[in-house]
């Protein structure tokens, strides 16, 4: 059986986790379990992704199931900085279960639910200033292309000055 690398579709078009996890209405979390195989995909949320990204099918996205004992080893270099964080978090929460497990309530729990909040706000504001960064880049090569036309301009009319001999 194969699944679908949703993480490449969603970083090839440029999408944070956080984006994608906003437009199929899961938390970002759970796409981040999905996209590293912890969790399976909705068959609606496949029909959603196939809508998002206008794409017929997801033939060219497989990868094939390998068992545990097969994975390849991945880089830090092949995770975003939403799949780091969920691994950590993962990593966290198998370790409180280790410790933790007479517990009758795992107060990893809650901890973790706050970490994965302020990191949903944290990614909401840097797409933000991301957003605005954009924002900024273009008005400056519009002002750039405005003072290169004006300089354009005076150049020109320099020229006639001293064609009509002023």
């Amino acid at each position: 059986m194969a699944r679908i690398d949703i993480a490449r579709i969603r970083k090839e078009r440029g999408m944070s986790q956080n984006e994608l996890a906003q437009l199929l209405q899961i938390t970002q979390s759970f796409l981040s379990a999905i996209e590293n195989g912890k969790s399976p995909l909705p068959p609606e949320k496949e029909t959603r992704i196939m809508e998002i990204f206008h794409l017929p099918d997801f033939e060219e996205y497989l990868i094939p199931d390998t068992p545990s004992s097969e994975t390849p080893a991945r880089s830090l270099a092949d995770f975003s900085e939403g799949d780091l964080f969920n691994q950590l978090l993962n990593r966290f929460h198998d370790q409180a279960h280790k410790h933790d497990h007479e517990a009758e309530h795992h107060s990893h729990h809650d901890r973790i639910a706050v970490l994965e909040d302020r990191n949903d706000r944290l990614l909401l504001s840097n797409d933000r200033l991301l957003d605005r960064n954009d924002q900024l880049a273009r008005r400056n090569m519009e002002l750039t292309d405005e003072v290169q036309r004006l300089r354009d301009e005076v150049f020109r009319l320099k020229e006639l000055l001293l064609k009509a001999g002023l």
